[in-house]
């Protein structure tokens, strides 16, 4: 189990994958943030 945090792969799709939530929770922010911008007061 611990070679498996020794191989590179591994951390480069443990990054890829915090990056893309990352960016997703940025993307959910705006799609909000422009539906609620359209709501009436």
């Amino acid at each position: 189990m611990l070679e498996l945090f020794a191989s590179p792969e591994t951390w480069i799709a443990l990054m890829t994958l915090i990056a893309l939530e990352i960016v997703f929770r940025i993307d959910n922010i705006v799609f909000i943030s422009v539906l609620v911008g359209n709501l009436p007061p």
